[in-house]
């Protein structure tokens, strides 16, 4: 990479229930300002929807910048794209999804009844079924036993989200169906998934992508990209990056 080039920043979005830093070993190769953003009680305790985070993001970071979302996020990041206001640059999603409960039309998604009976759980005992989650993010990965390690000071550390906006921010997964602003996303996109993602399986490649996207299907990630699988997410976005359709390093 060039030292003559100029790097933007980089907006990272977190997932749903846990910290943005997670996502620490893929961002900190970004050779530029990164701007790691929780969706933790800060942040939701001022939106009550989806819709009002994207408004607060922007209203935050109106400069030009490629914005990364992981997981929920990734449903953040599409939707700043998605108003066209000259703030967002390019995407790259991470384990996402335009949709996360599967239907007719979009098989891929957690089934329904599975995902009703999480909401359950997470209203009933939300510590357990949190650390549920966060190991259901690995599971399957080819090196689950190592990610395992990787991820015990999160498992040790619990929630750090409050229970109410746990379960509320849970019902906005249900809530959004967002194929149509995939399909027609104004910017460059690369859809990076997990070959073993048992949260949200991958979708096949180039479905619901775009006219502007891409994926990068990694073999041996599940859903969480920050741990084993980080480099390999590194190498396919700045492949991307560096991509005439995504040129986003400029002399």
């Amino acid at each position: 990479m060039s030292s003559a080039r100029v790097c933007p920043r980089l907006i990272v979005v977190g997932g749903w229930g846990v910290p943005v830093q997670m996502l620490s070993a893929l961002y900190g190769f970004w050779p530029g300002e990164v701007v790691p953003v929780s969706l933790d009680d800060d942040l939701l305790s001022r939106c009550h929807s989806l819709s009002e985070v994207t408004d607060e993001l922007l209203s935050l970071y109106p400069q030009p910048s490629v914005w990364m979302g992981w997981s929920l996020g990734s449903q953040v990041a599409m939707d700043a794209a998605a108003r066209q206001t000259g703030s967002v640059s390019s995407v790259i999603t991470l384990g996402g999804f335009p949709r996360f409960v599967a239907d007719d039309d979009w098989p891929t998604g957690m089934p329904a009844g599975d995902f009703r009976a999480f909401c359950r759980g997470i209203k009933r005992d939300p510590d357990r079924y949190w650390l549920h989650f966060l190991l259901l993010m690995i599971n399957g990965a080819i090196e689950e036993r190592l990610e395992r390690q990787n991820l015990k000071p999160w498992l040790e550390s619990g929630p750090q989200v409050s229970r109410s906006l746990l379960a509320s921010s849970l019902d906005w997964l249900v809530a959004q169906d967002q194929r149509d602003i995939w399909r027609s996303a104004p910017v460059p996109v690369l859809h990076v998934l997990g070959g073993r993602d048992a949260v949200v399986r991958p979708w096949a490649e180039g479905r619901d992508a775009g006219i502007h996207g891409r994926t990068a299907v990694i073999p041996g990630m599940a859903h969480w990209p920050g741990g084993c699988s980080a480099s390999d997410c590194w190498s396919a976005i700045q492949a991307f990056l560096l991509s005439e359709e995504a040129p986003v390093w400029a002399s």
